[in-house]
């Protein structure tokens, strides 16, 4: 998945035959992103940080990188729980850049802010039992 920057906040935990298998499992995700168990480990010597989500105990979604801050890890987790549920899923193949002139348009065609995507994260991971740090 990516953001309206293109940068990716998270990828699948597995690889898939073909499209239709793939768009299954984003809409098992949305389904059951709510009852995630949520990992945020250190896998390497480095002190790396990464983390992973787990529906009824198969890892369905990844860190797309390592980072070297435990924050960075949970801020870039919210930020892909926060779009998992408003993401757009592609019906076919695409590779066509957004126009910088365009704005993001968020949920109901408004105007999505960070600030919103944040809230949102942070919200599902209370939820999921896993608050981030400093979080209200």
């Amino acid at each position: 998945m990516v953001g309206a920057n293109n940068r990716e906040l998270g990828r699948s935990a597995e690889a898939f035959a073909g499209l239709a298998e793939c768009q299954a499992a984003v809409t098992r995700l949305r389904e059951k992103v709510a009852g995630a168990r949520v990992l945020l480990t250190m896998p390497d010597a480095a002190g790396n940080w990464t983390w992973r989500l787990e529906i009824e105990g198969r890892a369905v979604a990844v860190a797309g990188r390592r980072y070297l801050r435990h924050r960075e890890c949970q801020y870039n987790l919210s930020q892909f729980l926060a779009a998992v549920p408003v993401a757009q899923l592609a019906v076919g193949m695409m590779n066509r850049p957004r126009s910088r002139s365009l704005p993001a348009r968020g949920p109901e065609g408004g105007r999505s802010t960070r600030a919103d995507r944040e809230d949102e994260g942070h919200a599902l991971l209370r939820k999921v039992g896993r608050a981030p740090v400093g979080s209200r």
